[in-house]
């Protein structure tokens, strides 16, 4: 190697270096070292360069990902929040359903009682609900408003359901009412035989004042009652004889005299029709027949308007 020579021009001439020559070789020994140090340092530039950035680049994806994780964090308690208000419109609307059966119930049941026509008053039957085109409002529906417009159905199945109890007591009261009005005639089997008012009195021949009604009828032919009511005297009653006398309460008393026996006792209930006594001709009487009498808030007043309903 310490044969090779370098020339090289110059503005003098031409230079001859021998590698030989001991400065020539510090010389490139030196400028080998700087381009090695050169390389190294430019290596480790663009090191620190790519570590740097790879290093951003994690950051990037790590935000990235909390960023993910997040918003899946969120849509998880949106989609809970979403079934929990379908969980509870789900339970709203079974509450509805179950309040609808009863009002359905309540309402055949109230048809029934007050003798509606089924075909008019109908609640299997859809309602008819229509009209002209209508112009959208262009609202959404929303959770709040179905949860909105479910309570106030609820509200409306409630004030229904009270209307309802209150129609459903006053028909009973009614209906009791009318039960305890005395409406069925005394005598099983039998004929008006004298009407209330004035009449020839059979044993004076003279004008007198017929406070009831005189039943014929065969022989010991069953006295039923007019009404409900209870039983508030069951005995002889000076010329009524034998008699039976029951209180159907709002002011109505009837009177059933001149039994041959009586088959009912003080303090018994009894129902419209049920037998009470058998027609004689105890007390003041020609013969046997039943003497009726209806009293309104203690007065007497004509039987037949009653026995004719």
């Amino acid at each position: 190697m310490n044969k090779f020579t370098i020339i090289k021009h110059e503005k003098t001439g031409i230079v001859q270096y021998a590698l030989s020559d001991h400065r020539v070789k510090l010389k490139i020994i030196t400028a080998a070292a700087a381009l090695t140090l050169l390389i190294l340092a430019c290596g480790a530039l663009v090191g620190k360069y790519l570590l740097s950035n790879s290093n951003v680049d994690q950051t990037k994806v790590r935000e990235l990902q909390a960023l993910v994780d997040l918003r899946q964090q969120e849509l998880f308690e949106h989609k809970k929040s979403i079934q929990n208000d379908i969980d509870a419109m789900t339970l709203q609307i079974g509450k509805l359903m179950a309040q609808s059966t009863r009002l359905n119930a309540l309402g055949s049941r109230l048809t029934a009682v007050a003798e509606i026509n089924q075909d008019e008053f109908n609640l299997d039957a859809e309602p008819g609900i229509g009209g002209p085109d209508l112009e959208l409002t262009g609202e959404i529906n929303t959770p709040q408003t179905l949860y909105a417009d479910l309570f106030n159905l609820e509200d409306s199945f409630i004030k229904q359901q009270e209307n309802f109890s209150i129609l459903s007591q006053l028909l009973h009261e009614q209906d009791l009412d009318q039960s305890a009005t005395p409406h069925v005639m005394p005598l099983a089997k039998g004929w008006i035989s004298s009407y209330y008012g004035k009449r020839i009195d059979p044993f004076t021949g003279q004008q007198a004042n017929h406070p009831g009604m005189d039943y014929s009828g065969g022989y010991k032919s069953s006295i039923v009652a007019a009404a409900d009511g209870v039983v508030v005297w069951a005995g002889k009653r000076s010329s009524y004889g034998n008699m039976v006398e029951i209180d159907h309460g709002n002011g109505f008393m009837t009177r059933y005299a001149h039994a041959e026996s009586i088959d009912v006792e003080l303090g018994q209930k009894v129902t419209a029709g049920d037998k009470i006594a058998v027609m004689g001709k105890t007390g003041r009487a020609t013969s046997e027949h039943l003497h009726f009498e209806i009293l309104k808030n203690g007065h007497k007043v004509n039987p037949l308007p009653f026995v004719n309903s």
